[in-house]
C-alpha cells in the first residue's frame, strides 16, 4: 500500500487534488491539472480557487471511464456546451476571418471556454437564465466588461441553432429595449498616479539593475504616449525612418480595422528627444544580437519562438511590467501603498498626457494621439488624479457690506 499523500495548505486551507499554487509565486494565481495533463492557469482568491477545483473534481467523478485519446474530460460529452463552443469558434473563423486573426481573438475564446467550464459544461437545453445569472454575478467588474461581447456572440450562435429553449432572450445583450444582465459598477480607481520625480527615480534604478531596454521603453512611452504593447512591437526596420517614427496604434487596429485605425507619425524635427532614444535603441539592438525591436533584453536562456518574425531577445510586455515593478520597489517609490495601488508602467502614459496638458495642449489634441474615441475618456482616465489645479479668485466683497454695526 502506497504512502498517503501529505495534505497541502495555503492560508490555513487545505488544497484539493489537482490544484497547485503558481510556480512564479504570483499572488492569487493557481494551476489546475486537467484530466489530459494540460494545465489551466487562472486567477482567484484562495477560497474561490478551492471551490472551483472541488467543482471540477466532482465533474471528473461523473466520467469514470477514460475518454478517448483525442478528447479531454470537458469535451467528452457530445453536444455539450463546450462541444457547441467548438462549432462557434469554427463558424466565427470561417465567416469573420478578420476577427479570427485579431490579437484578442484567443482571449475572447478563452472567456467563453471559461464560462462553459465553470458552469460544469451542461447540455445547451439545460442552460437556464438562473444558471447564467448566478455565474455572471459571481464575476468581478473587469471580467464582465472584457467578456461580454464574446459571450453575447456565443449565445446568439446557440439561439440561432435553437438549442437553448430555456433562455427567453440573450442575457448578454446591451440594448435597453430587451432584458439583460446588469454588470457590476466600475470599482473606484486605487492605483496612484506617477510623478515625474518618481519616473526618474525608477528610470535610474532600472539602469543600476541592468534594464536598459526598460529605460528605453519608459522614455518612448513618456515622449510619445505609446501603450506598453505598442512600445514592445516597435521595430527599428519597419517603423523607424530617417525622419522619425511611423506607427499604427495596435488597439485601434484591433478595434476599428486597418482601414479606419489611427496611424501616428513623430518627426525628429518636432520631437528632438526621440532621436537620442532611437539611437540608443540601435546600439542596444547591436548588443542583443541585432534584435529588430526597439526594446530588447537578452534572457538567461534562449527559447525559440513560434513566430518567425520575432526575435528571442525581444522584450515582451509581461517582462516589461515585471522589470518596472522590480525597479519601482527597489527605488522605494510609494512604499507606503499596497501593491494594487502602486503605479504601474501604464501610468507613464497618463503622466505623458498630464505633461502635455501642462504644456498648453487641449484635451482634444491629447485624445487624438492617445487614439481615444473622445476627449472625455482622456479627461476622466488620464488627466485626472494628478496634482490639484487652483483657480485664482480675483473678486472680493466690498468691506463696507460686511462691517459690524
Amino acid at each position: 500500500m502506497g504512502r498517503p499523500r501529505k495534505p497541502r495548505f495555503v492560508d490555513g486551507l487545505e488544497l484539493p487534488d489537482n490544484l497547485y499554487t503558481d510556480p512564479k509565486k504570483r499572488k492569487n494565481y493557481w494551476r489546475y491539472i486537467r484530466p489530459d495533463g494540460s494545465i489551466l492557469t487562472f486567477r482567484a482568491t484562495t477560497v474561490e480557487a478551492i471551490r472551483q477545483a472541488k467543482q471540477a473534481n466532482r465533474q471528473r467523478d461523473l466520467f469514470k471511464h477514460q475518454p478517448a485519446a483525442n478528447e479531454t474530460l470537458w469535451t467528452a460529452r457530445a453536444g455539450s456546451l463546450l462541444d457547441r463552443y467548438t462549432s462557434w469558434v469554427a463558424w466565427t473563423e470561417l465567416n469573420h476571418p478578420k476577427q479570427a486573426t485579431a490579437s484578442r481573438w484567443a482571449q475572447k475564446r478563452r472567456y467563453v471556454e471559461r464560462m462553459c467550464e465553470q458552469l460544469q459544461n451542461p447540455m445547451p437545453n439545460e442552460l437556464t437564465l438562473a444558471m447564467v445569472r448566478e455565474w455572471w454575478e459571481s464575476q468581478d467588474y473587469h471580467p464582465q466588461r472584457n467578456s461580454r461581447a464574446a459571450l453575447r456572440s456565443f449565445i446568439n450562435h446557440l439561439m440561432l441553432e435553437g438549442v437553448v429553449p430555456k433562455l427567453p432572450f440573450n442575457p448578454f445583450n446591451t440594448s435597453d429595449e430587451a432584458p439583460k444582465l446588469i454588470p457590476r459598477q466600475r470599482p473606484p480607481k486605487v492605483r496612484q498616479r506617477l510623478t515625474i520625480t518618481d519616473f526618474w527615480r525608477i528610470h535610474d534604478k532600472a539602469g543600476e539593475l541592468g534594464y536598459e531596454g526598460l529605460q528605453i521603453a519608459m522614455e518612448l512611452s513618456l515622449l510619445t504616449t505609446m501603450r506598453r504593447g505598442d512600445v514592445c512591437s516597435l521595430r527599428l526596420d519597419m517603423h523607424v525612418t530617417e525622419v522619425g517614427i511611423d506607427k499604427g496604434v495596435e488597439k485601434s487596429i484591433s478595434q476599428r480595422g486597418e482601414e479606419r485605425a489611427t496611424y501616428l507619425r513623430w518627426s525628429y524635427s518636432k520631437h528632438p528627444g526621440l532621436r537620442r532614444v532611437i539611437n540608443r535603441a540601435h546600439h542596444l539592438s547591436l548588443n542583443n544580437y541585432r534584435c529588430p525591436f526597439a526594446v530588447s533584453y537578452p534572457p538567461k536562456r534562449r527559447q525559440p519562438r513560434a513566430k518567425q518574425d520575432e526575435h528571442w531577445c525581444r522584450l515582451m510586455p509581461s517582462r516589461i511590467s515585471n522589470q518596472f515593478k522590480e525597479a519601482r520597489d527597489a527605488a522605494g517609490v510609494r512604499e507606503d501603498l499596497p501593491s494594487n495601488a502602486k503605479p504601474t508602467f501604464h501610468e507613464i502614459r497618463a503622466l505623458a498626457s498630464h505633461l502635455l496638458k501642462k504644456s498648453g495642449h487641449s484635451p482634444e489634441s491629447i485624445a487624438e494621439i492617445c487614439a481615444h474615441t473622445d476627449a472625455e475618456i482622456t479627461e476622466n482616465f488620464y488627466l485626472s488624479g494628478h496634482e490639484r489645479e487652483y483657480i485664482d479668485v480675483g473678486i472680493t466683497i466690498d468691506p463696507k457690506l460686511i462691517s459690524r454695526k
